[in-house]
C-alpha cells in the first residue's frame, strides 16, 4: 500500500458509485463538446453519436475505457535508476514540478518577468532535489524565448539539466507533439518511445464539458505513442460548474473521464492519471483562489473516484497559495493544501514546489521550503515501524526509572536516521542569534544558491547538445 495509515475519506462507498451513476448520465446525455474533428471521427467510428460538435459517450464505452487503462505502469528515466512506479504499488507520493506561472522572485530583485534562465534553474533545483522525481512542463513561462520555437527552446533545457523522468511543454498542434518525441529519443535513443513511457503532458478541459483542439490532438499524439497521459479540469464552483460541491465532482468527473476514453479508444492501454483540481473561487468577484479549504474537498472526492471505485493513477495540485509573498499565509495555505491532499490518497502532486499568487509566481526561496514540507508530510505518512525488534523492551526494563537514553546503544544505532528539516531552526535562541537572527525566507535564499552552484552546467554530452542545438535551428 503506498499509505500505512487510511488515506483521507469525504464520502462514503455508495456515494462514489452515486457519483458515477451521475456521470454517465451526463456523458450519455448532455454529453462533450470535443473542438477537433479528428476526435469526433474517432468517438464516430466507434459508435458514439456526435451531434453538432458534441460526443454522447455511452457507459459501457466508459466501461471499456476504464478496464483497458492500466492500474500501474512504469515512468522510465533516461538514468533507469529514476525511473518511478506509478500506481498502487509505488512507496511514496511522487512530485512534479510546476506548471504556468509567468514571475519569478526572490528576496534580492523581487517579482520579475522569468526568463529561460530561470527555467533552468528551476529544472537544475527539481534535479538536485530528494523529493521531486518528475521534471518538466514549464515552472516558469521563459519571456524571452520566442513563442514559434519556445517548446523546442524548452525542451533542449529540459533535456540538458535533468535525467529523472519528463513532462513536457503544453502544445498547440501534433507537430509539435512529435518535435517533442524526436528530441526525446535523441537523448534516450531511436524509437525508444515505441515501448517506454517516459514523457507526459497534461491537458486542462474547457469548463463546462468541452475539451480544446489543441487538447484533442495532445491526447491523442500522446496515446498514440503510448506515452503518458493526464486530464485535469480546473472548474469553478458557482461560474463554470455547479455551486454545490458534488455537482462540481460529477462535472469534473465526466470532462475527466471523456478525456480517458478518448486516449484509449486511440490505443487501449495507454497510461493515463486522473487529475482532479477544481477549485472554489472567491465569490465576491468570481476570481480563482487556491487557498479555499472547500476546493480541497471537492478534489479530495475526485481523488476517491480514482483510487477506490476507477483504481486508476491520480494526480492533483497540492501546494498551492494566494499569498503574494513568502509569508504566513503562504505557509498556512501552502501546509493545509499540501496535508490534506497528500493525506487524500493521490499518487501524484504537481504545483507545489514554489508557487505564489494562484500560480502566477515562483518564489525561490519557497521552492526550498515546500520541499522541507513535503519532506515532512512524506514522513508522517510513511507512518511507525512496527516490526518485532520494534516491540523490544529491553531498553525500558535495562534503564528502569532511572539513567538518560541518550547515550544507549540503541539510541545511537537509530538517532541519524531520524527526520530533520533542510531549512527550519532547531537550535536554541542563543545559538540563533550568534548566526546572525536569520529568518527562515533568508536561509531558504542561500540553500537555494548553494544548490545551483554545484550542479552540473550541462547533464548532457557536448555531442547530443550539438545535435540538439541543430534540431532547434532547423526548425526555426
Amino acid at each position: 500500500m503506498m499509505l500505512q495509515s487510511p488515506p483521507l475519506k469525504i464520502v462514503a462507498k455508495e456515494d462514489l458509485h452515486r457519483i458515477h451513476e451521475q456521470t454517465l448520465r451526463v456523458l450519455a446525455k448532455t454529453g462533450v463538446a470535443f473542438h477537433l474533428q479528428e476526435a469526433l471521427a474517432i468517438f464516430r467510428d466507434n459508435g458514439a453519436t456526435v451531434e453538432n460538435g458534441t460526443v454522447l459517450i455511452p457507459p459501457e464505452m466508459v466501461e471499456n475505457a476504464l478496464r483497458n487503462v492500466p492500474q500501474q505502469f512504469t515512468w522510465h528515466a533516461r538514468n533507469p535508476d529514476n525511473n518511478i512506479e506509478v500506481g498502487p504499488e509505488q512507496s511514496r507520493v511522487h512530485v512534479m514540478l510546476n506548471h504556468g506561472p509567468v514571475n519569478i522572485q526572490d528576496i534580492e530583485n523581487g517579482r520579475r518577468r522569468s526568463t529561460t534562465e530561470d527555467l533552468a534553474n528551476l529544472y537544475k533545483l527539481g534535479q538536485a532535489s530528494d523529493v521531486c522525481n518528475v521534471i518538466g512542463q514549464v515552472p516558469v513561462d521563459p519571456s524571452d524565448a520566442d513563442s514559434l520555437v519556445k517548446h523546442l527552446v524548452v525542451t533542449h533545457k529540459l533535456l540538458q539539466h535533468t535525467d529523472k523522468p519528463l513532462m513536457s511543454y503544453p502544445v498547440d498542434n501534433r507537430r509539435q507533439t512529435e518535435d517533442i518525441f524526436t528530441m526525446v529519443e535523441m537523448a534516450m535513443g531511436r524509437d525508444y518511445l515505441d515501448d517506454h513511457p517516459a514523457i507526459g503532458t497534461s491537458v486542462c478541459a474547457l469548463s463546462p464539458l468541452k475539451y480544446a483542439p489543441e487538447s484533442c490532438d495532445t491526447l491523442i499524439g500522446y496515446a498514440r505513442r503510448n506515452q503518458v497521459a493526464m486530464a485535469l479540469t480546473c472548474a469553478m464552483s458557482g461560474v463554470t460548474a455547479p455551486i454545490n460541491p458534488i455537482g462540481t465532482v460529477i462535472m469534473q468527473n465526466a470532462e475527466i473521464l471523456a478525456g480517458l476514453v478518448l486516449t484509449q479508444l486511440v490505443n487501449p492501454g495507454t497510461p493515463f492519471i486522473y487529475s482532479p483540481a477544481s477549485a472554489v473561487p472567491n465569490m465576491k468577484n468570481g476570481a480563482y483562489i487556491t487557498g479555499s479549504p472547500e476546493s480541497n474537498l471537492i478534489n479530495i472526492v475526485g481523488l476517491q473516484l480514482g483510487r477506490e471505485l476507477y483504481k486508476i493513477p491520480t494526480r492533483t495540485m497540492a501546494g498551492l497559495t494566494d499569498a503574494k509573498t513568502v509569508d504566513c499565509q503562504a505557509g498556512y495555505e501552502t501546509m493545509q493544501n499540501l496535508f490534506t491532499l497528500m493525506l487524500g490518497g493521490t499518487n501524484m502532486i504537481n504545483e507545489c514546489i514554489g508557487t505564489l499568487d494562484a500560480i502566477m509566481t515562483v518564489s525561490y526561496e519557497k521552492f526550498i521550503i515546500d520541499q522541507e514540507m513535503i519532506g515532512r508530510l512524506m514522513r508522517i505518512m510513511e507512518g511507525v515501524a512496527t516490526e518485532d525488534e520494534d516491540f523490544d523492551i529491553s531498553a525500558i526494563e535495562e534503564m528502569g526509572q532511572s539513567g538518560c537514553y541518550l547515550m544507549h546503544p540503541s539510541t545511537l544505532k537509530k538517532c541519524r536516521s531520524m527526520w530533520t528539516p533542510a531549512v527550519s531552526d532547531w537550535s536554541s535562541f542563543s545559538d540563533w542569534q550568534k548566526a546572525g537572527e536569520s529568518d527562515v525566507v533568508v536561509r531558504a535564499n542561500r540553500k537555494y544558491k548553494e544548490i545551483l552552484a554545484a550542479c552540473p552546467e550541462s547533464m548532457i554530452s557536448s555531442e547530443l547538445d550539438q545535435e540538439l542545438r541543430a534540431f532547434v535551428e532547423s526548425k526555426k
